[in-house]
């Protein structure tokens, strides 16, 4: 048997011994030289060595040992040593006079050894160093992936064609889109027109747009992928620059290199500048597009184009009389008697507090994995529909909403003719009046108790005042109108507050508990809601815009009819149309980025909620006078709008398509939530005929539309 060599069991010493008979064995074996015996021993041994070697009982050859020694000093030299022996002489050896020829260091020794670039965040965002050393810190910038870009089509999981298909057709659309590129390059240095960067690509933007409109058709259409693609190939190349423009403007890639830089997280978004490229007066010249045409279709929303007349209000006056001023509550729905002169108990109202809940009710969006009842919510307490309130309140309130039961308790007017109307505290004209209302209960119903009107568009404040109303107060209604009662109590005349010094008053907690150390500039107060209308109407005339968030409200409190109204829920509809409607905060936060009506318990603050409504109509202005400017109108010298030649287009086959909301003809910018400015919606629509094509006559885009991003 043959053991293979190791080196586990040389230490310990083989149990046969010399009787071992393996030929590589693994244990250790004593193979020092036996001492020396007598010769008469020795003579022996040697006689028995040299027995003859035919003999049939002589013993094996004895085979070939490790060698071992007790000391190092007992090994004899290896080659190895002998020649480390004989170069040390060499070296000793004194020198002949030639200098010796200098040793090179390998350059491996030498150099330095970076270490690898972190890629994780948590790295990066530390690399940025101290304050107080002086080493600046390094940051590496991710390199592009677009750096690595070639014409060679992306991975898709069910391949249409075959890659070499795809990457013909996807030559010949980089071809197109190269070509059409050029001709807008060559447009900007030869022509007026500042294009922005979005507009002119290099190579590699070309290649990564090819790359994403070839991978899009053969994701979305695989089926009839070879067809769509040529259609494609065949579009492009019908067309010409200002088609291009056109369609590169619907690109992501164009949205992202127009896109504001990110943000880091948890820092919000600044309020967006509003910019519509127009001087104040030209912005009020094309506000007049906006104002609502005709609002009789708007009646049953709760709008009152016309007042009442003194016969519907006296029958209305004379149904509550004759009702003994039963009412149904407009927070709990409980009936219940108002007595507007206090009765024999000095009470106000009947039947008890009220228990309702103060926020509207909550309609859950229903989604394929619910399988459960969804019921709607109070997001007050999150109790369902059915459950007692969970405020409660001194008296129970409600809510005349006919137009004879209002002009029963203080008659409408229309905006009377004014030859002089009031300017700003700077001297200014007012083109136009941003305005808002907070309204409180009483025991005549839901009463004006502050009116806010401000200058359009630079949103300067002409009137802020609380007003005294008519009935006795049931509920200020302080958490959503932000007029609490001490506001009531330490507010002045509004005669004698301009000549005294701003008096303030203490504000509240966010929870109402108890008064805090903060104060706010006291308001001036109005005896009456009719005065509260005076300072309103001498800003005005009967074509004075008059804008307001839900108007129709405001105009209600104030009992005031307008001819020329603008409505943001009207220039910013509801999908579903009217009763649905945007809230004034989410629109806000939506187009302007700003967060209003953030004061919790303490309410709203109309002043606030004016300025908001003022520039989301400027937004709608900037959106309007895109479309119109791609339509052909302009402004002369004095900032008068000029209709172009042969009449607005509005009303041909490529014009302004307007918006109607149940009925009612919106604003003429409303073409802008269609798709884009105007007739540039309608080019899109119109597309190419067979005869168009790279050498056709090129579109007539309007400068403004090419140099806007």
């Amino acid at each position: 048997m043959v053991f293979t060599t190791t080196n586990l069991f040389r230490g310990i010493p083989c149990p046969e011994g010399a009787r071992c008979a393996l030929t590589n064995c693994i244990f250790a074996h004593d193979l020092r030289p036996a001492k020396q015996q007598p010769a008469a021993a020795s003579g022996s041994q040697q006689t028995e060595s040299t027995a003859p070697a035919d003999t049939h009982d002589r013993e094996p050859a004895a085979k070939r040992r490790r060698v071992a020694y007790d000391t190092l000093e007992d090994k004899p030299p290896s080659r190895a040593d002998l020649i480390r022996t004989q170069l040390a002489k060499e070296r000793s050896k004194p020198t002949t006079g030639k200098p010796e020829p200098a040793k090179t260091t390998p350059s491996s020794l030498t150099r330095t050894v970076s270490p690898p670039v972190k890629t994780t965040k948590s790295a990066t965002s530390s690399q940025a160093a101290p304050a107080n050393k002086t080493t600046p810190a390094v940051v590496t910038k991710p390199v592009a992936s677009t750096a690595k870009l070639t014409l060679n089509p992306r991975i898709v999981p069910n391949d249409p064609a075959g890659h070499v298909k795809r990457t013909l057709y996807l030559k010949h659309l980089h071809a197109e889109m190269a070509r059409l590129n050029q001709l807008v390059i060559d447009r900007s240095k030869s022509g007026p027109v500042q294009f922005k960067a979005g507009l002119m690509l290099d190579e590699l933007e070309l290649i990564q747009l090819a790359l994403d409109e070839e991978e899009k058709l053969a994701r979305g259409h695989s089926s009839v992928y070879g067809n769509v693609v040529k259609n494609r190939i065949a579009a492009y190349r019908k067309m010409v620059a200002d088609d291009w423009i056109v369609n590169l403007k619907t690109t992501s890639l164009f949205t992202s290199k127009n896109a504001p830089p990110a943000r880091a997280p948890g820092v919000p978004d600044p309020p967006k500048v509003i910019e519509t490229g127009l001087s104040p007066r030209e912005e009020v010249a094309v506000l007049a597009h906006l104002v609502i045409k005709d609002q009789l279709p708007l009646a049953k929303f709760g709008y009152i184009p016309t007042p009442p007349t003194a016969e519907q209000a006296a029958e209305a006056a004379a149904a509550v009389e004759a009702s003994r001023n039963y009412e149904i509550c407009d927070r709990c729905s409980s009936r219940f008697q108002v007595f507007p002169n206090r009765n024999e108990e000095g009470l106000l109202a009947s039947n008890g507090p009220c228990r309702h809940h103060p926020n509207r009710k909550v309609f859950p969006q229903r989604t394929k994995a619910d399988t459960g009842p969804k019921e709607p919510y109070y997001p007050c307490c999150n109790e369902v529909i059915g459950r007692p309130g969970c405020t409660e309140s001194e008296h129970h309130v409600f809510k005349a909403s006919s137009p004879a039961r209002l002009a029963a308790v203080l008659p409408f007017v229309s905006t009377p003719e004014n030859a002089q109307p009031a300017r700003t505290s700077k001297g200014g004209r007012v083109g136009a009046v941003a305005f808002d209302c907070e309204m409180g209960h009483t025991t005549l119903g839901l009463e004006l108790i502050r009116l806010t009107a401000v200058s359009w568009p630079l949103g300067e404040e002409l009137v802020d005042v609380l007003v005294r109303p008519l009935g006795i107060v049931l509920d200020l209604n302080s958490r959503f109108s932000g007029v609490w009662p001490e506001d009531m109590a330490h507010a002045i005349p509004y005669d004698s507050f301009r000549t005294s010094a701003t008096p303030t008053v203490t504000a509240l907690p966010s929870d109402g508990a108890a008064p805090s150390t903060a104060s706010r500039p006291a308001l001036p107060i109005v005896e009456t809601p009719q005065r509260a209308r005076d300072l309103l109407c001498a800003f005005l005339t009967p074509l004075t815009p008059l804008i307001g968030h839900a108007i129709e409200n405001d105009l209600n409190a104030t009992r005031l009819c307008h001819p020329a109204v603008i409505d943001t829920i009207i220039a910013f509809p509801h999908p579903k149309g009217l009763p649905m409607r945007f809230g004034l905060k989410m629109l806000s936060a939506r187009h302007l980025g700003r967060q209003i009506q953030q004061g919790g318990a303490r309410g709203h603050d109309s002043l606030e909620d004016a300025r908001a409504t003022g520039d989301l109509a400027r937004v709608k202005v900037g959106e309007c006078w895109r479309g119109m400017r791609g339509r052909g109108w302009k402004f002369d010298g004095g900032g008068v709008l000029v209709e172009p030649e042969g009449g607005d287009r509005e009303r041909g086959v490529v014009g302004l398509r307007k918006k109607r909301v149940n009925g009612v003809e919106g604003p003429g910018g409303g073409a802008a939530e269609e798709g884009g400015g105007g007739g540039l919606k309608a080019f899109l629509e119109r597309g190419m005929g067979e005869g168009e094509g790279v050498g056709a006559a090129t579109h007539k885009l309007s400068t403004a539309y090419l140099e806007d991003g």
